[in-house]
Protein backbone atom coordinates (compact mmCIF):
# COMPACT_ATOMS: atom_id res chain seq x y z
CA UNK A 1 0.00 0.00 0.00
CA UNK A 2 2.90 2.61 0.72
CA UNK A 3 4.63 1.47 -2.67
CA UNK A 4 1.12 2.55 -4.40
CA UNK A 5 0.77 6.00 -2.32
CA UNK A 6 4.54 6.69 -3.31
CA UNK A 7 3.64 6.17 -6.99
CA UNK A 8 0.49 8.22 -7.03
CA UNK A 9 2.34 10.97 -5.36
CA UNK A 10 5.42 10.98 -7.86
CA UNK A 11 2.75 10.56 -10.49
CA UNK A 12 1.20 13.82 -8.99
CA UNK A 13 4.23 15.60 -8.86
CA UNK A 14 5.69 14.86 -11.98
CA UNK A 15 2.34 16.48 -13.55
CA UNK A 16 2.24 18.99 -11.51
CA UNK A 17 5.94 19.94 -12.49
CA UNK A 18 5.27 19.35 -15.99
CA UNK A 19 2.51 21.83 -16.03
CA UNK A 20 4.24 24.37 -14.34
CA UNK A 21 7.43 23.99 -17.38
CA UNK A 22 4.39 24.21 -20.15
CA UNK A 23 3.25 27.32 -18.28
CA UNK A 24 6.77 29.12 -18.22
CA UNK A 25 7.85 28.36 -22.03
CA UNK A 26 4.40 29.28 -22.65
CA UNK A 27 4.65 32.34 -21.04
CA UNK A 28 8.05 32.99 -22.15
CA UNK A 29 7.13 32.20 -25.92
CA UNK A 30 4.38 34.75 -26.25
CA UNK A 31 6.62 37.39 -23.86
CA UNK A 32 9.22 36.86 -26.82
CA UNK A 33 7.11 37.20 -29.53
CA UNK A 34 5.71 40.66 -28.15
CA UNK A 35 9.08 41.92 -27.67
CA UNK A 36 9.85 41.19 -31.09
CA UNK A 37 6.78 43.08 -32.38
CA UNK A 38 8.41 45.58 -30.65
CA UNK A 39 11.51 45.62 -32.09
CA UNK A 40 10.97 45.41 -35.58
CA UNK A 41 9.32 49.14 -35.55
CA UNK A 42 11.25 52.16 -33.92
CA UNK A 43 10.34 55.47 -33.71
CA UNK A 44 13.66 57.37 -34.22
CA UNK A 45 13.61 61.29 -33.09
CA UNK A 46 14.87 63.94 -35.58
CA UNK A 47 15.60 67.57 -36.25
CA UNK A 48 14.98 69.08 -39.64
CA UNK A 49 15.10 73.47 -40.10
CA UNK A 50 12.29 74.92 -41.79
CA UNK A 51 12.15 78.81 -42.72
CA UNK A 52 9.13 80.54 -41.22
CA UNK A 53 6.95 82.11 -43.91
CA UNK A 54 4.67 85.22 -43.18
CA UNK A 55 1.59 84.49 -41.44
CA UNK A 56 3.20 80.99 -39.71
CA UNK A 57 2.58 80.48 -36.22
CA UNK A 58 3.94 78.09 -33.84
CA UNK A 59 0.58 76.49 -33.78
CA UNK A 60 0.72 76.21 -37.77
CA UNK A 61 3.69 74.51 -37.49
CA UNK A 62 2.84 71.71 -35.08
CA UNK A 63 -0.33 70.98 -37.12
CA UNK A 64 2.19 70.11 -39.79
CA UNK A 65 5.22 68.36 -38.62
CA UNK A 66 4.06 66.96 -34.99
CA UNK A 67 3.79 63.04 -35.36
CA UNK A 68 1.91 60.93 -33.01
CA UNK A 69 4.82 60.61 -30.69
CA UNK A 70 3.75 63.77 -29.23
CA UNK A 71 0.96 64.00 -26.49
CA UNK A 72 -0.52 67.59 -27.54
CA UNK A 73 -0.04 69.94 -29.71
CA UNK A 74 1.42 72.60 -26.82
CA UNK A 75 3.28 69.56 -25.95
CA UNK A 76 5.37 70.10 -29.42
CA UNK A 77 5.08 73.88 -29.27
CA UNK A 78 6.74 73.84 -25.85
CA UNK A 79 9.57 71.57 -27.17
CA UNK A 80 10.11 73.99 -30.72
CA UNK A 81 10.27 76.75 -27.75
CA UNK A 82 13.35 75.34 -25.84
CA UNK A 83 14.80 73.98 -29.30
CA UNK A 84 14.76 77.33 -30.76
CA UNK A 85 15.45 79.50 -27.56
CA UNK A 86 12.22 81.39 -28.18
CA UNK A 87 11.00 83.84 -25.65
CA UNK A 88 7.83 82.90 -23.55
CA UNK A 89 5.52 84.90 -25.82
CA UNK A 90 5.84 82.17 -28.64
CA UNK A 91 6.41 85.17 -31.71
CA UNK A 92 8.36 83.96 -34.62
CA UNK A 93 9.19 86.12 -37.84
CA UNK A 94 8.81 85.33 -41.61
CA UNK A 95 11.93 84.21 -42.68
CA UNK A 96 13.84 83.24 -39.90
CA UNK A 97 14.66 79.32 -39.49
CA UNK A 98 14.18 76.89 -36.48
CA UNK A 99 14.36 73.82 -35.60
CA UNK A 100 11.86 71.30 -35.06
CA UNK A 101 11.79 68.09 -33.99
CA UNK A 102 10.12 64.92 -35.64
CA UNK A 103 9.77 61.04 -35.62
CA UNK A 104 9.76 58.51 -38.68
CA UNK A 105 9.12 55.02 -38.01
CA UNK A 106 11.96 53.07 -38.92
CA UNK A 107 11.58 48.89 -39.98
CA UNK A 108 14.30 47.35 -38.17
CA UNK A 109 13.50 43.55 -40.47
Amino acid sequence: MNRLFNFISNKKVTIIVAIIIVAVLYVSITHMDASEADATNASTKYYTCISVESGDSLWDIAQKYMTDEYTSTQDYIDEVVSINNLNNDSSIVAGTNLVIPYYEVTDLN
